[in-house]
């Protein structure tokens, strides 16, 4: 059974590689354009604003300072969430620096030993969100035209990761334990060049995968399959067509889900589809979180289910929210 069932597998992931070869030779433009659009959305938006915030959770993780900004979380987060302080530090950087900085900071603390394997997964579930700057910039003023829009979507987004938190968090036989002290011996001199080339290797990785999902996104539409997707939504759950073409592009990708909801009114309903694809974040930014994770020994089957979960919570506080606010 086991063989025949990975000889399935086996054969459609050559099958996919297959059909992806022949659908690039098909339309070499498209493929090409959209690689472009990718590194253009890379090097004037990406790399800027992840950059910094990657040599920075890692110098923080580096000199031991993630021991000492533990300390001071550790009464609210024991309390909040059952999980160390450092875990209170993670959730503090993952609902600011937006994604995958929340997952590169429980990787970092993973693999100096200050957390366990445990809590870095409970961790990665509800510490790993996107940022202020693209749910009030981009969600609120870019597609809703309000960025007091952009301040609720943002609130709510914080609010369902605390309740996944919450929710996910150890039951009172469980606690988490009391991570090792961890004392660098390191330089800052040596840290800095540590986190520099650590950073340099996961902007380029992230990056890989946005131009990936960029030419993805680039030849589904070209092909019809973004209209078709949407079609068999709207036909199966009743849904508007802008309405599922969004939801089919942000269950894909964070950025073309959320762009592809110009032009929708913000009513409550739109807002909940709104807080759901800001919750989910995205098979591209799951591959991203993945790609930050490699070298841990962090298990994501939780992480997945838990994003489904969160994006559920925030879309209901969105409609519910919307409805009593607006």
């Amino acid at each position: 059974m086991d063989k025949e069932l990975t000889a399935v597998k086996k054969f459609v992931s050559i099958t996919c590689a297959l059909i992806l070869f022949a659908v690039l030779i098909a339309f070499p433009d498209t493929a090409a354009a959209s690689a472009l659009d990718g590194l253009k959305l890379c090097a004037s938006l990406i790399i800027p604003s992840l950059f910094p915030f990657f040599v920075a959770t890692k110098l923080i993780s580096e000199l031991g300072l993630a021991q000492w900004l533990g300390k001071a979380f550790a009464p609210i987060s024991r309390r909040l969430f059952n999980v160390s302080g450092s875990g209170g530090t993670a959730f503090i950087i993952g609902v600011t620096a937006g994604y995958p900085m929340g997952a590169a900071y429980i990787a970092s603390l993973r693999q100096n030993g200050s957390i366990s394997k445990k809590e870095a997964e409970r961790l990665l579930i509800f510490c790993n969100n996107s940022g202020p700057s693209f749910i009030i910039g981009a969600a609120g003023v870019g597609v809703f035209k309000s960025s007091v829009i952009g301040l609720f979507l943002y609130a709510v987004h914080i609010l369902a990761a605390v309740l996944g938190g919450i929710m996910f968090a150890p039951n009172g036989a469980e606690k988490s334990a009391e991570p090792q002290t961890v004392r660098s011996s390191a330089s800052f001199a040596a840290a800095f060049t540590d986190a520099v080339k650590a950073s340099v290797t996961a902007c380029l990785s992230i990056c890989g995968f946005i131009v990936a999902f960029s030419v993805l996104a680039g030849i589904l539409e070209k092909t019809g399959g973004f209209a078709a997707a949407a079609k068999i939504l709207s036909a199966v759950f009743g849904m508007e067509l802008l309405w599922s073409n969004a939801l089919f592009c942000g269950i894909l990708e964070l950025g073309n889900g959320i762009g592809a909801m110009s032009g929708l009114s913000a009513n409550p309903i739109n807002l909940a589809l709104a807080a759901f694809i800001l919750g989910w974040g995205g098979v591209s930014v799951h591959f991203q979180t993945l790609s930050v994770i490699g070298g841990t020994d962090i298990k994501t089957a939780r992480y997945i289910i838990g994003r489904f979960v969160i994006a559920l919570m925030g879309s209901a506080l969105a409609l519910l929210g919307a409805a009593v606010l607006f």
